[in-house]
């Protein structure tokens, strides 16, 4: 049980955690960060190779930024990425070519990856200083739930400011906001194991003890599949939910705000469910939650082509899944590694995700150049239910 010095010692640096995903969430971008490439004259096979960019600048960053987490600092790591992030957001506003589009993807992955492990890592070994590793869900969980509902609030926004003026000025907003994030990572206590003996030979021995052998080959190989094609869905839910708006009578001077108010209402919904990731965690259980994933989310994808408006309950649903199940995966990886190494492992494995993303970003382009965002959608989801299948019968993932 933790004693109450021990628990009084750690309020301050969790509540900071929290401002610090707060300013992690805000983003005025997320509504009409597609629309505004494709306003770029972009086709759909442009905008997926844009974000395969994306993906591969955070596979070629994940190891390195990791290492750098586990031996300089996670604290330092996650300031660092925020910062990056903060100046390409800026800059993705004032993009207009393919070329610098490309340029700003793959500086703010690089940004990312600064923290993609280390922000879990160094929640986890904060957790760990009081025996309170089993909360790392739920305290994440309701992180990213607070995230997400005062997102939605900041994605309603960017619309209407896109709408009022012009797709630039959510950016700065968001990079401004996001900067915040520096000074709050500062005045946290670093932790974890960190310094010299950590070389680059132990973090490769680390990696590869971890991920080449169960329990967490055929987690990390299953949650990859499941990563790479919910990502692959966010190059079609702007342009079809603007379609939608428009069959169903929105004026076309303010699909934008129609396009945020839905991704605001899809937050709300992703809030509320990873907020209670704990509460799934302990009365579903992982392994339930993960064979189930797959089909939900194949299901949701498959009725927008049937009838346009169920594309925002089917968004919706796909939301809470997606961050509910990103939740539960890392503390699934977090409770098989050890502290020395922990960042590193965890960007080992979001490199892995990272990588599979890729293909289904290309693949996802050109089908919906072909045939259409929606039918697109439908298709990928059946593959989804189909390689998850194959994975449970190669080897149980968790």
């Amino acid at each position: 049980m933790t004693s109450w010095p021990a628990a009084a010692r750690l309020r301050s640096p969790v509540a900071k955690y929290y401002a610090y995903k707060t300013t992690e969430f805000v983003s005025f971008t997320a509504a009409i960060w597609i629309l505004f490439v494709r306003s770029r004259d972009l086709s759909f096979a442009e905008v997926g190779a844009l974000n395969s960019v994306w993906w591969l600048a955070l596979v070629a960053a994940e190891i390195p930024t990791g290492y750098l987490g586990d031996r300089l600092g996670r604290r330092s790591a996650m300031a660092l990425g925020t910062a990056i992030i903060a100046v390409s957001t800026a800059a993705m506003g004032l993009s207009e070519t393919f070329v610098q589009l490309a340029v700003v993807y793959g500086a703010w992955a690089v940004g990312q990856t600064f923290r993609s492990g280390s922000d879990d890592a160094w929640l986890y070994d904060l957790l760990a200083e009081t025996d309170e590793t089993h909360e790392f869900a739920a305290v994440r969980g309701r992180a990213t739930g607070v995230g997400l509902a005062i997102g939605a609030v900041t994605t309603l926004a960017g619309g209407l400011l896109a709408d009022a003026t012009n797709y630039a000025v959510p950016f700065f907003a968001t990079a401004a906001v996001t900067a915040l994030g520096v000074p709050i990572l500062l005045s946290v206590p670093e932790t974890g194991a960190t310094g010299g003996d950590f070389t680059p030979r132990t973090a490769l021995r680390v990696i590869r003890e971890k991920l080449s052998r169960p329990p967490l080959r055929g987690f990390v190989a299953y949650f990859a599949l499941l990563f790479g094609v919910a990502n692959m869905v966010y190059i079609f839910d702007q342009p079809i939910l603007r379609d939608v708006a428009l069959d169903l009578g929105v004026p076309a001077t303010a699909t934008n705000t129609a396009v945020s108010a839905s991704y605001a209402l899809f937050s709300l919904v992703a809030a509320a469910a990873t907020f209670r990731a704990g509460w799934v965690e302990s009365r579903v259980g992982v392994r339930r939650w993960f064979l189930a994933s797959p089909l939900v989310l194949a299901v949701a994808y498959a009725s927008v082509p049937l009838f346009g408006p169920l594309a925002f309950p089917a968004f919706a649903v796909a939301r809470g899944v997606t961050n509910v199940s990103s939740v539960l995966g890392n503390q699934y990886v977090n409770d098989r590694v050890d502290s020395v190494g922990r960042a590193t492992v965890l960007s080992a494995a979001g490199m892995l995700y990272s990588l599979a993303v890729v293909p289904f970003e290309l693949a996802g382009g050109v089908v919906a150049d072909a045939l259409s965002p929606a039918g697109a959608l439908a298709l990928f989801g059946g593959v989804l239910v189909v390689g998850a299948g194959l994975l449970w019968t190669v080897e149980r993932p968790v």
